[in-house]
């Protein structure tokens, strides 16, 4: 590529610090819009062609697929790049991961087949991913009210006999992205008791050299949405590094289960920035 020449000077001091600003604005602007004008067309696609799947198979299958477009909609752009290391498990079964904020959804929902993300209630409330989640069958967990665990067990063994992948986030929070956080046994209680097979595999992001490290703008920790949304929104560039492990785990002791899988994602898990 032919480099600029006198003509068109880079940049420099105050000039590039507003041009930085007015890029950044600009990039959440156009993502935000477009995401959501991604969802909507989408959602309307799903709504339009439901009616012409007579079996609830077919519903499920085309629900599936007008979430995985979705997600790989989003994806493009907010122009996460994926990789995917390892070969991405297959249902029935259910995948623990570690857990950093919402890009996970997206990202697992992308390369995933037939999804069922058991997930905070806090994410139905997000711009977006909680309206498209929710519209896609996502199983929420309230856990200010026990007396709906029952219900998302149930929820989460009917998504294993129908042959669906449930993606479990056993630390029960979203992390820093320094550590993977032990594992809450009671959130694999439907596998241990059903003697489900279960997978693991391990998140990491990575920006661009002058982006807010991933551990800032990635990993949603700590913050109200509408702080950290933004700064998400801006980023010029995220890289998704997926990993999956090779095999299965099965336990019928949900302790026993919980460590043995927070022993393989672990040793997956390389810390973010």
């Amino acid at each position: 590529m032919r480099s600029p020449g006198p003509s068109a000077p880079a940049p420099r001091g105050i000039r590039g610090y507003r041009a930085g600003l007015v890029r950044r604005a600009l990039r959440r602007v156009v993502r935000f819009t477009a995401g959501w004008a991604s969802t909507l067309w989408r959602t309307a696609l799903w709504a339009a062609g439901l009616p012409f799947q007579r079996t609830p198979e077919r519903q499920a299958a085309w629900r599936v697929r007008c979430f995985q477009g979705w997600a790989r909609a989003l994806c493009r752009i907010g122009a996460i790049e994926l990789e995917v290391v390892g070969p991405a498990p297959r249902g029935p079964c259910v995948l623990v991961t570690n857990h950093v904020g919402y890009a996970d959804i997206l990202a697992l929902a992308a390369v995933l087949e037939a999804p069922a993300f058991v997930s905070m209630h806090e994410i139905r409330g997000l711009p977006l991913v909680g309206f498209m989640a929710h519209r896609m069958g996502t199983i929420f967990v309230d856990r200010r009210k026990k007396r709906a665990i029952p219900d998302v067990n149930a929820a989460i063994e009917r998504a294993l006999d129908a042959g669906r992948i449930v993606v479990l986030f056993a630390e029960g929070a979203n992390s820093d992205g320094s550590l993977v956080r032990p594992f809450r046994p009671s959130m694999l209680e439907p596998a241990a008791r059903i003697g489900a097979a279960c997978a693991w595999g391990a998140l990491r992001y990575d920006v661009l050299p002058g982006d807010p490290p991933p551990s800032q703008a990635v990993c949603w920790h700590e913050q109200p949405i509408w702080v950290h949304a933004p700064r998400f929104l801006a980023l010029e560039r995220i890289r998704a590094r997926i990993e999956f492990g090779d095999g299965r785990v099965v336990a019928r002791e949900r302790k026993q289960l919980a460590a043995q899988l927070h022993a393989r994602v672990t040793a997956l898990f390389r810390p973010m920035e």
